[in-house]
């Protein structure tokens, strides 16, 4: 491979990478973050296109291929399955007490990514699958993950993240985020009071591989059951979830 070539593999992975780390950019957005000649850049986006790396939204937007994740996932799915296998009976107990949805999430970039979901009983419930990726900011499996990250790691992570406002109750403030994440890491637990979507909470806690927390679980559903008063019961319940997962991995 001559100097030409290598050049444009990096402009190439640059773009990806930008993208799984900023998603819903536009071509011209890439090309002012990363300076690109604009040929160059309609070019390799093409090309990233086309071989399912990434992929354009309706308002002509990219973000990574569910196609990528979905191979990414299954290629991964060998070295999580004990995980994964040992802790769907768990969400389903915790789910069946509570008649409400559980989720397992791990840390993807800037994004929060579903690992396991298990569904709960109510007509009325959240809804999110394997494979769906959500803001970290903005999610309870997200800001936990984040809070028990290496300060390095979590100033590093912090700091490429868009902090968009999804509702009125969305955390923005840099420093209000950072004092919610020492919060959630001193308490060993998350929150989101509907900062993803208005009328719906979720409660995380994390699971740990020996000293490393690896993933979060949460419980989600509709603020009216989820309500503040019954917290206390709730956390519990979660904490004591991720408590015994993390115990079958240690």
């Amino acid at each position: 491979m001559n100097r030409n070539e290598v050049g444009t593999l990096k402009k190439g992975l640059d773009i990806f990478h930008l993208i799984s780390e900023h998603p819903n950019l536009t071509t011209q957005e890439i090309i002012e973050k990363l300076k690109l000649n604009q040929s160059t850049a309609y070019r390799l986006i093409s090309t990233l296109e086309q071989n399912h790396f990434i992929v354009k939204t309706r308002e002509n937007r990219y973000v990574v291929s569910d196609i990528l994740i979905s191979k990414l996932l299954e290629k991964n799915r060998q070295k999580h399955d004990y995980f994964l296998w040992r802790s769907v009976s768990f969400m389903e107990q915790l789910s069946n007490k509570t008649g409400e949805t559980t989720y397992i999430g791990m840390l993807h970039g800037t994004e929060m990514i579903i690992t396991q979901a298990v569904q709960g009983n109510y007509a009325t419930r959240t809804h999110h699958e394997i494979g769906d990726q959500l803001p970290l900011h903005t999610d309870a499996i997200g800001k936990c993950l984040l809070a028990f990250q290496d300060r390095e790691e979590q100033t590093r992570i912090i700091g490429k993240l868009s902090f968009d406002k999804k509702t009125e109750h969305t955390i923005t403030s840099l420093d209000l985020f950072c004092k919610e994440l020492d919060h959630i890491k001193m308490n060993g637990y998350s929150l989101d009071n509907e900062e993803g979507e208005v009328g719906v909470r979720c409660i995380g806690a994390p699971i740990y591989k020996g000293n490393q927390v690896i993933a979060a679980i949460a419980m989600s559903g509709p603020s009216v059951r989820l309500c503040q008063e019954k917290d206390t019961t709730h956390i519990e319940l979660v904490k004591e979830c991720a408590k015994v997962i993390s115990e079958t991995l240690n």
